[in-house]
């Protein structure tokens, strides 16, 4: 069989069959519309929050209202004490408590030490992050005048005052790569590399275990599978997955106006490359699993590590050294960071060697396991572990339950 006759037949496999289809076509064009939705509000707004104000004063009353005027920060309710804003919590009515304590009032103008204490549910980081922020940016506002009406009845000269404030260096905070410093920018830009793999491997190995099952492959007339076969059918695969990445950092990061084109010809490049290792990787996982429906389980299990793995969402370094070294089997590792470096930030592809070396690799060792795995599944069928044990349980037990009968038979 020739190149083009495999990547052909390998092509018309996937679009023939509704199995792979639907995650190699269907869920990455769906995933366009359906991924971002949790994160289009893009940062943290109006948490429900209960001010717990037991001094009753008026700067704690403005500072109640500062809190309101926040973009973070919606007071739901004022209460007495925190017991009283408890229940709210545990209901989940609310996402966090500020106390203010008693004497608030009184010992910021005197300059005595005290504070505004903040609890959250714990649950939510990223809500409990927001809501600290916030909580301090509004107590500092609200003391300020306070503190310097206290210096200056200390008898303060103004221009010390000015002075001090002016002591500290002015710092400009400016991002560069996520400029509205929204999530749907940071987790959806970020996930496009997992997103792409998963889906391919889903819809690629299940028809090479369809292929197993069968005992036939299309692409392997006889049973043989020659080298032209092989490649024609990686580029076959290779495509749906270089049409899904080009795709989403093509359309979908300018449909929802995602950070992108930091570096697009060394984008498509190394998407290229990972498409490639996409399909070396699901066709060796098809041919070792040989069942159709395995994927799917498979890929179910390692999705949340994976993007652990990454490293864009928690610090590799903080993994203990097996794991870290695991981390570096599978494709999406190196991808995740070199679209992260390429699309969004702009990286040369020298810059982004290590990820395009990473991936080089991987593709060696995959190609390598795909040829071998496929050419002996492509001679004919091998039954699966569970109807191997099966038919020894036939044969120990016999077709009429004695053990000697199914030795003689």
């Amino acid at each position: 069989m020739t190149f083009l006759q495999a990547f052909r037949r390998a092509a018309l496999a996937i679009v023939t069959d509704v199995g792979p289809f639907m995650p190699a076509i269907g869920a990455v064009v769906l995933y366009c519309a359906l991924y971002p939705l949790p994160y289009l509000p893009q940062a943290v707004r109006d948490i429900p929050v209960a001010v717990a104000d037991a001094d009753g004063s008026p700067l704690s009353r403005e500072l109640a209202r500062n809190l309101d005027a926040t973009r973070e920060i919606e007071t739901a309710a004022i209460t007495r004490t925190v017991e009283e804003a408890l229940p709210l919590l545990h209901s989940g009515r609310i996402g966090g408590i500020v106390s203010i304590p008693e004497h608030f009032d009184r010992d910021v103008r005197r300059g005595t030490a005290t504070g505004v204490t903040v609890m959250g549910n714990g649950g939510f980081i990223v809500l409990d992050g927001a809501l600290l922020a916030a909580a301090g940016k509004a107590t500092g506002a609200t003391v300020a005048p306070a503190l310097a009406a206290n210096l200056a009845r200390a008898g303060v000269p103004g221009a010390s005052l000015q002075a001090s404030a002016r002591a500290a260096p002015l710092i400009v905070k400016q991002p560069l790569f996520n400029m509205v410093e929204g999530y749907e920018s940071y987790v959806v830009s970020a996930s496009i590399g997992l997103i792409i793999m998963q889906l391919l491997t889903i819809a690629i190995a299940t028809v090479v275990g369809t292929w197993c099952e069968r005992g036939e492959w299309p692409v392997a007339p006889g049973g043989r599978l020659s080298a032209a076969a092989y490649a024609g059918m990686i580029a076959g695969f290779s495509a749906f997955a270089l049409a899904a990445a080009l795709f989403w950092i093509g359309f979908v990061f300018w449909y929802h106006d995602l950070p992108r084109a930091g570096n697009p010809g060394g984008a498509i490049a190394f998407a290229a490359l990972y498409a490639v290792v996409i399909a070396a990787y699901a066709v060796a996982l098809g041919a070792w699993m040989a069942e159709r429906e395995r994927a799917f389980q498979f890929i179910a299990a390692v999705s949340i590590p994976l993007l652990f793995f990454s490293g864009f969402a928690f610090p590799v370094e903080s993994f203990v050294e097996p794991v870290r070294w695991l981390s570096l089997v599978f494709p999406s590792t190196p991808g995740i960071r070199g679209f992260i470096a390429l699309n969004q930030m702009g990286a040369s592809l020298e810059e982004a060697a290590p990820q395009v070396l990473h991936l080089a690799i991987l593709a060696a060792v995959f190609l390598a396991c795909a040829w071998l795995a496929a050419s002996w599944r492509a001679r004919g069928p091998k039954l699966a572990p569970h109807e191997l044990q099966s038919a020894r349980t036939i044969t120990q037990d016999g077709p009429h339950g004695a053990a000697h009968d199914g030795l003689e038979s």
